[in-house]
């Protein structure tokens, strides 16, 4: 995409509010021309974008969101319709009636926070589906599964159905069930993001449905976004996401970018098997 001309240099930020702000200092310290991030903490993350962007440096939010008004452009999903869909789902898969339990991601980054926020819209409109529990689990497989566990001991005969904020901690959950001898279609389990795994899942009809989240879209209209900042009107968007995805690209010029949802089910994941 990028033809060798342009050096990416990434910084890990271990999920620490901390180490990601600290990078951005070095970033700023070390001129970088400009900074993709991925907002681990929605707002402890404003601080460190407006600090870089004091110092001239512009800022592309991707995946995650910053509660910043100040930052240069973000491209992300819309998570709480994300939030929303799979509720409905669920509702529908219900048929308006049963109690479900909610695995959620790391409280105060972006996408729990919007998740939940559609899903609570969902939840509110269709008042025969109840949460009986909710934690979260990190976005992890293994806790995922030992909260699913503690559930299944909690709430014996109890759980209708398992909305999961994304498929590794939905995939736990699936372990879970079928380690307590239940049979995993019939407690649907709903997420989001349609890794490789989750697709695996759907296909062998484990997990009900996900959403495929295009980390791709989010990642490469980043990058021609920072570009575009740097190189100025003359730039031309490299990635096919924008016309495959139909998404404006408005001369880079706007502040927010939605990449759309995929449903994934049993009835087209086939065409979207890696």
């Amino acid at each position: 995409m990028l033809n060798g001309k342009v050096k990416i240099v990434v910084f890990d930020g271990k999920f620490d509010p901390l180490i990601q702000s600290n990078a951005v200092d070095t970033m700023i310290t070390q001129k970088f021309d400009g900074i993709i991030m991925e907002s681990f903490d929605r707002d402890a993350s404003a601080a460190p974008i407006e600090k870089a962007i004091e110092a001239g440096i512009p800022v592309v939010g991707s995946a995650l969101e910053t509660s910043s008004d100040k930052i240069t452009s973000q491209v992300i999903v819309d998570d709480p319709l994300g939030g929303k869909m799979i509720g409905d789902f669920m509702a529908e898969r219900l048929k308006g009636q049963g109690n479900v339990v909610l695995l959620e991601g790391p409280i105060g980054q972006s996408a729990q926070i919007s998740r939940r926020k559609g899903i609570d819209v969902s939840l509110t409109a269709n008042t025969g589906i109840k949460l009986i529990a909710s934690k979260s689990a990190n976005w992890s497989r293994a806790e995922g599964q030992a909260v699913m566990e503690n559930w299944l001991s909690a709430y014996s005969g109890e759980i209708h159905g398992v909305l999961s904020e994304n498929d590794e901690m939905a995939l736990g959950a699936i372990e879970a069930i079928k380690s307590a001898g239940l049979n995993p279609a019939d407690i649907p389990v709903i997420a989001i993001d349609g890794i490789p795994d989750g697709k695996r899942a759907i296909a062998n009809g484990e997990m009900y449905m996900s959403l495929y989240k295009y980390a791709k879209a989010e990642g490469q209209g980043a990058l021609d976004l920072i570009l575009r900042q740097l190189v100025g009107e003359t730039y031309e968007p490299q990635s096919e996401i924008w016309k495959d995805l139909k998404i404006d690209w408005a001369d880079g010029k706007e502040k927010h970018y939605t990449v759309p949802w995929l449903v994934l089910n049993k009835q087209n994941i086939d065409q979207y098997m890696d």
